[in-house]
């Protein structure tokens, strides 16, 4: 499975941002790295915790700046970014079936949410920088 590569492609030109999503691709990364590896059922769930979490925390931040400076694509953006929420909601969900191969799943969560982030960045994610550069984000 490929990992994903922080290149400058990504960059939205907001250093808190920027940085957010390089940690979300480490976090996919490392659910990649356990699920080639013989680890328990329980460090992959707590992966797939820090990977929620860490997805939720990040969302929030743009929420906010959104809210702050009256952002007038927030309502599409946010509705995306709820998409995102419920389907790792669904994986973590599918993760407490004892069938589930917890593995497998790990694998496609951490695919799932890196294409999903590449790809959100480049469409939806580029078209707030310039309006939060102008409120004073850099």
């Amino acid at each position: 499975m490929n990992k994903f590569i922080w290149t400058e492609e990504y960059s939205v030109g907001i250093k808190t941002i920027d940085e957010q999503h390089r940690r979300f691709f480490e976090i996919a990364n490392s659910i990649i790295d356990l699920g080639e590896k013989n680890v328990s059922k329980e460090e992959l769930l707590a992966a797939l915790g820090q990977l929620g979490d860490y997805a939720l925390y990040h969302l929030g931040t743009e929420e906010k700046y959104f809210d702050e400076f009256h952002y007038s694509e927030a309502a599409r953006h946010v509705a995306i970014h709820n998409q995102y929420r419920e389907k790792i909601k669904n994986y973590l969900d599918a993760t407490r079936n004892e069938k589930a191969n917890i593995k497998e799943l790990a694998k496609e969560i951490a695919s799932y949410s890196g294409d999903w982030l590449s790809h959100h960045i480049l469409i939806m994610d580029k078209q707030y920088t310039k309006f939060f550069i102008e409120h004073g984000l850099k």
